[in-house]
């Protein structure tokens, strides 16, 4: 099978040392993804990263930006997940939002550079709105020249008045996560081939 590289950015704002269910659920996705194609992955856990605030491609020496974009220009498909915060997406994922605008500078690449990537998008949190945070990181993407294929987002959000610390065991038994995973996964690997096959051109 084709080889697709998938780079997972993961803005929960927990530390690496720390279980995520964004990254449990962003997990699965990539997992199905090997139903359809061979799968060199890699998530980076965006709290672990030194990403100044800023508009700048790099805004220090230590500013470790340009080394992630590196990684997303060199990838076929890039999944943003973000837990929901207060009824939006977190202040990592906007962090990452707000520094593509840099693309446009000389050394970083362009957002031409995105073109012929394919973009999902996985959303966690409890009880606040899944739909208004990944319409808001869709409409970022596409500017970017990010291909959002159709069903490129699973999502899970717990029920009103529950115990959070109980999310991880009641989203596993929800059969509509995994289908939604399921869908996500073969939607994003088939437009990935199919770019990779038929690249477009500005």
């Amino acid at each position: 099978m084709e080889t697709l590289k998938v780079l997972t950015l993961n803005a929960s704002l927990k530390p690496g040392n720390e279980a995520s269910s964004t990254e449990e659920v962003a997990s699965l996705v990539v997992e199905k993804m090997g139903a359809y194609a061979t799968i060199e992955s890699e998530m980076i856990r965006l709290s672990d990263k030194d990403l100044p605030v800023g508009l700048k491609y790099k805004m220090s020496e230590t500013d470790e930006w340009p080394s992630i974009v590196a990684k997303m220009q060199a990838a076929d498909i890039i999944l943003f997940a973000t837990p929901i915060w207060w009824g939006g997406r977190s202040s990592l994922m906007q962090r990452v939002i707000e520094r593509m605008d840099s693309l446009d500078e000389g050394e970083a690449g362009g957002r031409d550079s995105f073109l012929n990537k394919v973009a999902g998008i996985v959303i966690t949190g409890s009880e606040d709105g899944a739909q208004a945070t990944m319409a808001s990181i869709m409409e970022v993407l596409s500017f970017l020249n990010f291909t959002l294929p159709p069903q490129c987002c699973t999502y899970w959000v717990g029920e009103v008045g529950q115990d959070p610390k109980t999310d991880n065991e009641r989203r596993r038994k929800n059969e509509a996560v995994g289908h939604m995973a399921e869908k996500t996964a073969k939607s994003l690997t088939s437009y990935a081939l199919l770019l990779k096959a038929h690249p477009q051109s500005l």
